[in-house]
């Protein structure tokens, strides 16, 4: 994502200077975009500069470029300059980052805390979704120019809060995302273990109740193993990893998440992890891990073992547990559900059953006191699954959560 938000900036006339651990990325992006510069390491690339926007896959890999006592951009900034954190990090980074910038002497830096959204494609047409926050929104309007430049018109977000709050809003949005990428894959393992032409299923699961924007994403690549991927095994395990850990540091149970990310750990100790995160579905078809394609305009011979209803309800209750437990997470780091709910619902974490249940479920404190009738259906589609002796790791963790709510709310 990296290269195609330095190329659309360049290509917008802003003056780029880049620098990348691996050389022929750069040599690509100064034959392909003439007016830019490239440079042998971070601190060289800021000199005379007034932003450095870091767009790193870890934290790990931030520090270094930042703070490296040889090569490290801060003691070569400008006075007065603005770093523009666009990487995915754990909110309590960025405090640690200002904190460092602190020790250093460097207290006229500007921090921007401003991870995005949307992959190498919008990257490249300057179309991302951005999540900006600042200790002083004054800091915010002097990078207005460079954020609008990389950003969708209608997602550019100022998340209030202070240092940190873009994060908190990225790391929301990645609860929705971590558990749909994973939910895609045991939905469409269930259709073709049941007998189901997985095209057909597809096609009807994606107007149903139960889609969402990463099932309509994520399941083309399973069908047709030569459609274009979207994005690596490690990506998203990177992202949930933070959210398990900041959850953890609230004390704050987030049990949907946590059971994808166990998935997503299996398949990295697969070593799948440059594999494109749809590669999930393996895990639920150990036997049969091509199924989903193989099956792909056949039709079945005779009916399906599981009707695409009974799919549907795991799908719901497994978005409406989600749900639940990310935009009750989002209440407690303080974050203005309204705003989430804007983001979301125009991002790729977004969901028939988000957009339908949002204002209902907001009325009840994001309980799923309200949604009995889809903890029953959910109970149904269990026992019919389990004959299969199909693995449900995400549909049985909903149901949990259904089941203890409606303990709770009898007692």
């Amino acid at each position: 994502m990296g290269y195609g938000m330095a190329a659309h900036l360049v290509k917008s006339g802003f003056p780029v200077t880049g620098f990348d651990v691996y050389q022929p990325t750069l040599d690509r992006f100064t034959a392909e975009n003439p007016n830019a510069y490239a440079a042998k390491n971070p601190r060289e690339a800021v000199q005379d500069a007034d932003f450095l926007i870091v767009m790193v896959a870890t934290s790990a890999q931030a520090t270094p470029l930042l703070f490296d006592e040889t090569t490290g951009a801060v003691k070569g900034l400008e006075e007065g300059a603005t770093v523009v954190i666009c990487s995915t990090v754990a909110p309590a980074y960025i405090a640690q980052v200002q904190s460092l910038l602190q020790q250093c002497g460097r207290q006229d830096v500007r921090v921007i805390d401003s991870p995005v959204s949307g992959g190498a494609g919008r990257a490249g047409a300057g179309t991302l979704s951005i999540f900006a926050s600042a200790s002083d929104p004054v800091h915010l309007f002097h990078a207005r120019a460079i954020l609008q430049c990389m950003s969708d018109d209608r997602k550019l977000y100022e998340i209030p809060g202070g240092l940190g709050g873009g994060s908190n809003a990225k790391l929301i949005h990645q609860i929705f995302a971590g558990v749909h990428i994973a939910m895609a894959s045991e939905a469409m393992g269930l259709a073709a273990l049941a007998g189901w032409d997985t095209e057909e299923a597809f096609a009807k699961l994606s107007g149903g109740e139960g889609s969402s924007w990463m099932f309509e994403n994520r399941v083309p690549p399973m069908l047709d193993p030569d459609h274009q991927k979207y994005s690596a095994v490690a990506i998203i395990t990177k992202d949930v990893g933070i959210i398990t850990s900041t959850a953890r540091q609230h004390n704050y149970p987030l049990p949907l998440l946590s059971t994808a990310e166990q998935l997503y750990l299996t398949a990295i100790s697969a070593g799948w992890n440059a594999e494109d995160d749809c590669v999930l579905v393996r895990l639920y078809l150990p036997s049969q891990p091509d199924l989903v394609a193989t099956r792909a305009g056949q039709s079945a011979p005779s009916p399906p073992a599981v009707s695409l209803e009974t799919i549907e309800a795991v799908m719901v209750a497994v978005h409406l547990a989600a749900m639940s437990e990310a935009m009750s997470f989002c209440a407690c780091l303080g974050i203005d559900v309204r705003l989430m709910y804007d983001i979301v619902s125009n991002a790729a974490g977004s969901s028939a059953v988000f957009i339908k249940h949002f204002k209902p479920m907001e009325e009840g404190a994001w309980s799923l006191q309200g949604m009995a009738d889809a903890g029953e259906k959910s109970k149904e589609a269990m026992d019919e699954v389990h004959a299969l002796r199909y693995p449900l790791h995400l549909g049985s963790a909903a149901l949990q959560v259904f089941m203890r709510e409606r303990r709770e709310m009898r007692e």
